[in-house]
């Protein structure tokens, strides 16, 4: 939501502009001896900290999630290599977070157009997905229009989930 107001008070503190025009405040200043002479600053954070960590961003490498993919068999498709090179079978069904999206494995691997370390593909039951199996000009696997998602290992939950009838309700 946004709140709009307007003060109407011709006596008023915002009256003149004062807490719009931040030129109108008096600001703190100080020399930068007497901030270098200080205890405690950013600055000194930064010189201290900076050689030790030269990228405060931490950096995936290509394995980032390779564990998780052990249990995920993968589906038939353009990478049966992958089922080959990872020894599983063909097909799992599965569920992926958030969104309780079911459907069916059908890529496990690095995804070159994407970040680095492992990715899942996955053929949804229902369009809820966002591709065809191609992403950034690149097929990893072939579903129907927006079908196919490419998720973290971590958001995918493999086992016994069936297909959901779309005419079972709870609600009557």
């Amino acid at each position: 939501f946004r709140l709009h107001i307007i003060d109407l008070d011709p006596s008023s503190v915002t009256s003149g502009g004062w807490l719009e025009d931040t030129s109108l405040v008096e600001k703190y200043k100080i020399s930068e001896e007497a901030y270098d002479k200080l205890d405690g600053t950013y600055r000194k954070f930064k010189e201290k900290i900076g050689p030790q960590h030269p990228s405060h961003e931490p950096k995936i490498i290509d394995s980032y999630m390779e564990e998780l993919c052990a249990n995920i068999k993968v589906g038939m498709g353009l990478f049966l290599f992958r089922f080959l090179l990872l020894t599983k079978q063909v097909g799992d069904r599965c569920q992926v977070e958030p969104g309780e999206k079911r459907g069916v494995v059908k890529f496990v691997g690095l995804a070159e157009t994407l970040a680095p370390g492992y990715w899942v593909g996955v053929q949804y039951d229902e369009p809820l997905g966002k591709h065809n199996g191609m992403v950034k000009g690149k097929r990893y696997f072939e579903c129907p229009p927006l079908c196919g998602g490419i998720v973290r290992p971590d958001k995918v939950k493999v086992g016994d989930f069936p297909e959901r009838d779309p005419f079972e309700e709870d609600e009557i």
